[in-house]
């Protein structure tokens, strides 16, 4: 979904003027990202048998020409479900740190590029397993419980990232294959409305005045009416017709009577 986003301010003349302009918007609620965040909290804290502190990042729609550096030598492992396809991205730095954290180890210095042994891919993809049952809140109810290996995520839209601070540093990407409408507001009905006064007006075209004509009108000056304007009264509100139709006298007032819409 584009939103109407507003940058830093230009100064123009004595005036400040922000930059307006339309980018992609995730409308994935926060609060469904907050329970992702918070089950996958309580799933490495329970497998790793330590406190854990963890931060999270919005979601995001990155840009077409981003999924190949989010990706890029990473494992990622795609579930399907009911509302979207879900993948969990893990970079080797990061998947490195979560094997040292399951092991009791230290963190490797630095982001180590470095492949895992086969018995610490064994465990990251047990971890993984154990964090993907906290998806639901985001992807609907899982179809099945089988996680794919793949090596990319076509078509994919959402993008956002869990930010594991303790006991090691490392970042757990989540994508999304799509990215929920956002859900319609309260509709007003005629009823609503019913209270709600307005004052239209009539105009009544009376023809072509020369200029000279207008200019020599004063206070208390007449302007022939012909029967034949009497049938080109449009009604007016703020500026908008509203219905045309022809002016006349009823009950003693002045009515009119419609006789078609603009």
């Amino acid at each position: 979904m584009k939103s109407l986003v507003f940058g830093s301010s230009v100064r123009e003349s004595h005036e400040r003027v922000q930059n307006a302009r339309f980018e992609e918007r995730s409308w994935l609620p926060t609060s469904a990202v907050c329970v992702v965040a918070s089950g996958v909290r309580e799933t490495l804290s329970a497998l790793l048998r330590t406190s854990v502190a963890l931060s999270l990042f919005e979601p995001t729609i990155p840009p077409a020409p981003a999924w190949p550096a989010i990706v890029q030598g990473a494992q990622i492992y795609r579930l399907r479900a009911r509302k979207a396809d879900a993948a969990i991205v893990l970079r080797p730095p990061d998947a490195a740190a979560l094997a040292a954290a399951a092991f009791g180890e230290p963190q490797p210095a630095g982001r180590a590029n470095r492949a895992l042994s086969t018995i610490e891919r064994e465990v990251v993809d047990r971890i993984v397993r154990a964090i993907a049952r906290s998806l639901a809140a985001v992807c609907g109810t899982r179809d099945g419980d089988e996680i794919e290996n793949v090596a990319q995520i076509e078509d994919f839209v959402t993008y956002f990232e869990l930010h594991l601070e303790a006991p090691v540093d490392a970042r757990i990407g989540i994508a999304l294959s799509s990215d929920p409408s956002p859900e319609p507001g309260g509709q007003l009905t005629l009823e609503d409305l019913s209270q709600v006064e307005l004052t239209p007006v009539a105009l009544l075209d009376l023809g072509t005045i020369e200029a000279e004509t207008i200019a020599c009108l004063s206070l208390g000056a007449l302007l022939p009416v012909f029967g034949l304007n009497l049938h080109r009264v449009a009604l007016q509100l703020d500026g908008r017709v509203l219905a045309r139709g022809e002016c006349g006298v009823r009950n003693g007032r002045y009515a009119l009577t419609v006789q078609g819409d603009v």
